[in-house]
């Protein structure tokens, strides 16, 4: 019988990682770090995994590594919402910093539903993301968070820190935020403070209102809180209960940007003088604060500096895992500061 004929034109398998290892004379781990760019490769072991990935033709197939249980090169993104201008300026900033780092970014809206936000966040456990950036509605399911971080979804928590859950967060210092900003006020012999916003039970918002109280109190003041001021309309029927009031307030603090801007507007519309008759402090520095007459006094947050915060630890996070090491969670405090305009009744200092 005569010999069989080698078939012609029989496709060599792609190269492997394993195959550029082996050339480059280096670990499997070694090459997988190369490829995604870890800082800790030396730069001669990078020439020598470049070099062997290019001799072999190495394409990096992140389908089949999805199949054999790899991670995607994208990370996640939940916030409540997207319209709001700090979660805008928020996902922005991590969507660049992503693709600066080769990464892309899967950003979603829970709309302040927290069944929403889990289902968001499992999907992406199910979609093997390398790592979930969260600014959570604040009810969500422990147990459940945990058990996609037990399976290998590094999560990160950011504005908000995760209740329950033993996870890394990047927070505001909002209560001394808030308290500088009352002391302020205070020193300008203001006794009679009202605190205005909604949403108390969002930590950011929950924690101003402790700092709001804590310095009331701690001067033997009465607290003056209206936590519905969630519209104009809202803004304006309090504006309406105070004026009428014989002892009314001499000055406001805003929880959050949106309750300033209806406050502001209840204000100018019922021809109320800021700060001669009325003295005003917002929580969220805004664009427009320093345009508008008189100057709007601001406790300031950087959204960017948050986010980059944020982003950095989630990459650590990813390289961690990657390195078979599990740190204890961290919990990093971020400043704000008080910037000193006119509706306060003082000069600008800032």
């Amino acid at each position: 019988m005569p010999p069989k004929k080698k078939s012609a034109g029989v496709r060599r398998e792609r190269p492997t990682i394993r195959e550029v290892a082996k050339l480059a004379g280096v670990g499997l781990m070694t090459v997988s770090r190369v490829i995604n760019d870890h800082p800790s490769v030396k730069p001669r072991t990078k020439k020598k995994v470049f070099a062997a990935i290019q001799a072999l033709g190495y394409e990096r197939n992140e389908a089949a590594g999805l199949l054999k249980g790899q991670r995607a090169m994208m990370v996640g993104l939940i916030v409540p919402d997207l319209s709001d201008v700090f979660f805008a300026i928020c996902a922005n900033t991590i969507e660049r910093l992503a693709r600066e780092h080769g990464y892309q970014t899967l950003i979603v809206s829970s709309g302040h539903d927290a069944d929403l936000e889990i289902q968001q966040a499992e999907l992406m456990g199910r979609r093997k993301l390398s790592g979930l950036l969260l600014v959570t509605s604040g009810k969500t399911g422990p147990e459940r968070l945990e058990k996609l971080m037990a399976g290998g979804l590094p999560i990160v928590a950011f504005d908000r820190p995760l209740e329950g859950v033993s996870a890394d967060a990047v927070l505001i210092e909002n209560r001394a935020g808030a308290e500088e900003a009352i002391e302020h006020l205070v020193r300008q012999r203001h006794s009679r403070i009202a605190c205005l916003g909604y949403d108390d039970s969002a930590y950011p918002v929950r924690e101003r209102v402790r700092g709001y109280r804590n310095v009331m109190l701690a001067n033997g003041f009465q607290p003056n809180l209206a936590l519905n001021i969630d519209s104009l309309d809202a803004a304006r029927s309090w504006l309406e209960t105070e004026l009428k009031k014989t002892s009314r307030s001499t000055a406001i603090f805003s929880t959050n940007y949106r309750t300033t801007v209806f406050v502001l507007r209840a204000l100018v519309e019922k021809k109320v003088k800021i700060p001669a008759e009325m003295a005003f402090v917002g929580f969220d520095d805004f664009d427009l604060a320093p345009a508008i007459a008189p100057p709007v006094t601001t406790v300031g947050q950087s959204p960017v500096d948050l986010a980059k915060r944020a982003f950095r630890l989630l990459i650590d996070r990813i390289n961690n895992l990657a390195d078979g090491v599990a740190p204890a969670p961290e919990k990093i405090m971020l400043p704000a500061s008080l910037i000193i305009r006119e509706s306060c009744g003082s000069r600008a200092k800032h």
